[in-house]
């Protein structure tokens, strides 16, 4: 194959490609794939392809299947005679979950969950759709989900780190090597486009063979340049060792097999002999469901992996191809068109342009450039392009994009699927149906609603308040906290009631499902996300963030195993910054539980932290200059807290560990002076001890002495009311002051801005006349001062420069 992607033109790639693929070889891989007189046909498709699902209806027609297998997870085969009822409307998808409990997967056990989607022109469901019709046995005949998952490496295929997983597949095509080499060298922008044109429209106007034939080509020139190894690792090769195994089942029993698959694993199921041996997976572990899925959920261009972009465009082309009336190329042309109105009047309503003429002018462009693409019709790429030369006025930016902004959502499409009334819905989905009842909320609208409830003297409203918390948390998007007490912010925890607005959309549903692999009841599920957030490598400040989501959702059984968790979490936490949070949040708990009527219990922890506190406290002595602030704040966050009647008890070991930190060598004199501060405060050190120790700093070194502002600095930010005290802190200031050069006086300013702001504006006029007082000077003479100009002071300045420089001269 490393001689196709060689070529350096679209034309030496084909001709490579065609001696690897000429002759007999060929056209034994299409004959025993293809051919009519065969049990079984293998028709390949790419996901959400008109082009595909047209001809797959004609062959269908022709060949007559009575099996049609078509490519999924077998677990969801009791929901097909869902997907074909004729109230189920598209788009929709197969929701897939597996809770990993045994570790068939990993050890981590966790739980794991993907999606099918399915647009009315997915060959997937016209194939569902037509063996329903024809009454014809029909079935998905993958792997199951788990045994996917279990097939799979870590991070690779659907056990990818990704939010949303897709079961399709596509990328296996577009990411193969040659299909990279292949755009590449031919010009297109992207995979899409080119197969724009070669399959979607260009496969419109070809015979059922020759569409098929163009399809494995393409299909087994990017299989046999694809990697074996990563194929492996994404449990591709053991998923078509299962479906192999299925269709020879299939052919003791049927005389037609019609199998429908994606292009890219039909070399595969033609050739491949790999072995796979099941895992016996419990089914009580998976759950598959059908859900109302969106166009914009299946877009490509949303970061959907698999399928094409576009959902809207194409689904006008499907609709246009199914009434044939038209021939393929006007269906496109008209289609195009459709969008250039709507998207111009659109625009228009806003911004006032683009003009009729302008319509026209893109209208031609898009014609003009398919044909300079040697296309036979415009496509969606056309219309983009002439969009953006003909509707966007000026230079291109986020100011005038508005016309690509509103093409992109036309494009994608608003539309919703349905379920038909049979549909199994899932426990949570269930439990929050009822809940939505007995609460008496309208969720047969999509008009948001605001609700206001008095937590306190209802407990109706105590407990919406929890049902709502615990939909916030599932992040199901139903609600939001417009205005109440923020726990997790520490705000407002002085507001009685609590503002919610709350929506209901299908998104809403999807998200339940979602975390329906959590638990089938919504305290269930919360529960069981709660002690996956405690397993995971977390400080014990997060974890603490998660005890006071379980206090807000009023959650109170099988929590012991995350207490057990956060206890080791404390202990193994080395974070000081982290600890102090966690032991204000703890606290915060525990002050509000009687408020809250909560049964959360949170006391031995507090202990655990406040120990663990105590132990790391001496170590901060060395703390770099930039963590002093948020040292000094965790200290005086220490301070308020023992400071209360009910934590007398453990003051002195606060007292004592303060003291062990103020022996430490090379202690940060902010921190110094906070740590002086809060002893005062807790009536361990008094005025006198400290005035003496901050005299010691002006007998010592000149740096020693430069570090007297960053101890006061710390000292009034815990104990300003010592300046009150006694004049000797003033008369300190002071000396330093008057005993230092500019240079110094001006590095130590910073320290005395910061240690003078923790006063209030009253308190800053006693200190000012306390050192009026030094000097003997009243508030007469203040107010008979005058203001001096800047220009002035520098005149006198240099003035006085000059004077004595010249009496230095004279001197001599």
């Amino acid at each position: 194959m490393e001689q196709i992607l060689r070529g350096e033109t679209l034309a030496e790639i084909d001709k490579e490609a065609e001696d690897i693929l000429s002759g007999a070889w060929f056209e034994e891989i299409f004959r025993q794939a293809f051919s009519m007189e065969n049990q079984v046909v293998y028709f390949p498709v790419r996901h959400h392809s008109p082009a595909c699902a047209y001809h797959l209806m004609a062959v269908i027609e022709e060949y007559k299947p009575d099996c049609i297998l078509i490519e999924g997870p077998e677990g969801a085969n009791e929901l097909l005679p869902l997907m074909a009822d004729n109230d189920t409307q598209a788009p929709f998808a197969v929701y897939y979950s597996y809770k990993d409990s045994s570790g068939a997967v990993s050890g981590e056990k966790k739980e794991y969950k993907c999606y099918y989607p399915f647009l009315d022109y997915s060959p997937e469901l016209v194939a569902v759709r037509e063996g329903s019709s024809r009454n014809v046995h029909t079935a998905f005949f993958d792997l199951p989900y788990g045994e996917i998952l279990a097939a799979s490496e870590e991070n690779r295929g659907l056990r990818k780190n990704e939010e949303k997983n897709n079961y399709n597949d596509d990328y296996y095509l577009s990411a193969s090597l040659f299909m990279k080499r292949l755009v590449e060298k031919s010009g297109f922008r992207n995979f899409d486009e080119l197969w724009e044109k070669y399959f979607e429209i260009d496969g419109m106007l070809q015979s059922h063979g020759e569409f098929v034939s163009n399809m494995l080509y393409y299909c087994v020139l990017s299989r046999l340049t694809s990697r074996e190894g990563d194929l492996k690792e994404e449990g591709c090769m053991a998923r078509e060792a299962y479906m192999r195994k299925n269709i020879e089942q299939a052919k003791k029993s049927f005389h037609n097999i019609l199998v429908v698959t994606g292009g890219f694993h039909t070399y595969g199921l033609l050739y491949g002999n790999e072995q796979y041996s099941l895992h016996n997976i419990p089914k009580d572990n998976q759950a598959v469901y059908l859900m109302s899925y969106s166009m914009e959920a299946a877009d490509a261009l949303n970061g959907y992996a698999s399928g094409m972009p576009y959902p809207a465009f194409y689904q006008e082309i499907w609709e246009g191809i199914l009434e044939r009336e038209k021939a393929p190329e006007q269906v496109y042309e008209d289609t195009a068109l459709k969008f250039l109105v709507s998207v111009g009047k659109a625009v228009r309503k806003k911004e006032g342009y683009p003009s009729t003429y302008d319509e026209i002018c893109a209208y031609h462009m898009a014609g003009g450039l398919a044909r300079l693409r040697g296309k036979r019709c415009m496509g969606a790429y056309e219309l983009a392009d002439s969009v953006l030369s003909s509707y966007v006025k000026g230079e291109y930016t986020m100011a005038t994009d508005l016309p690509m902004r509103t093409l992109a959502k036309e494009l994608t499409g608003k539309q919703i699927g349905r379920l038909c009334k049979n549909a199994k819905v899932p426990p949570l989905v269930q439990d929050f149906e009822e809940m939505c009842r007995k609460y008496r909320l309208k969720i047969g609208s999509t008009i948001k609603t605001e609700l206001t409830l008095n937590i306190f003297s209802s407990e109706r409203h105590r407990q919406m308040s929890e049902f709502f918390y615990q939909m916030d948390y599932l992040n199901t998007g139903f609600v939001s906290l417009v205005k109440g007490p923020n726990l997790r912010m520490r705000k407002d925890k002085n507001l009685i009631r609590e503002i919610w607005s709350y929506k209901w959309s299908t998104q809403v549903i999807a998200a339940l499902i979602d975390a329906s692999v959590y638990g089938g009841t919504l305290p269930e599920a919360a529960i069981s996300k709660i002690k996956s957030g405690f397993r995971e490598n977390i400080s014990s400040q997060a974890a603490s963030e998660l005890l006071i989501r379980i206090f807000e959702m009023g959650l109170k059984s099988q929590l012991g195993d995350a207490f057990i968790r956060m206890e080791k979490l404390i202990s193994e936490d080395g974070d000081f910054f982290s600890l102090v949070k966690t032991f204000s949040n703890l606290i915060m708990l525990e002050e509000l539980s009687a408020l809250y009527r909560s049964e959360l219990d949170v006391t031995g922890l507090i202990k655990s932290v406040y120990r663990k506190i105590m132990t790391s406290l001496p170590h901060m002595a060395g703390i770099k200059e930039e963590n002093v602030s948020e040292t000094m704040t965790a200290l005086k966050t220490l301070f308020t807290i023992l400071n209360r009647p009910c934590y007398r008890e453990d003051r002195q070991v606060f007292c004592e560990t303060l003291s062990d930190l103020l022996e430490r060598d090379g202690l940060n004199p902010s921190l110094e002076g906070c740590a002086m501060g809060i002893l005062y405060g807790l009536g361990c050190l008094d005025a006198e001890s400290i005035g003496r120790k901050c005299a010691g700093y002006m007998s010592g070194t000149k740096e020693k002495q430069k570090s007297i502002a960053n101890v006061f600095h710390g000292l009034f930010y815990t104990a300003r009311d010592l300046l009150f005290s006694s004049d000797d802190y003033i008369k300190i200031i002071d000396d330093f002051i008057a005993g230092t050069d500019e240079r110094d006086f001006m590095q130590a300013l910073p320290g005395f801005r910061l240690a003078f702001g923790y006063f209030t504006p009253v308190e800053t006029d006693k200190i000012s006349g306390r050192v009026a007082a030094l000097y003997n000077v009243g508030q007469q003479t203040f107010e008979s001062l005058k203001n001096v100009m800047p220009e002035e002071s520098r005149y006198g300045k240099e003035l006085e420069e000059y004077v004595l420089e010249r009496m230095k001269e004279y001197g001599r």
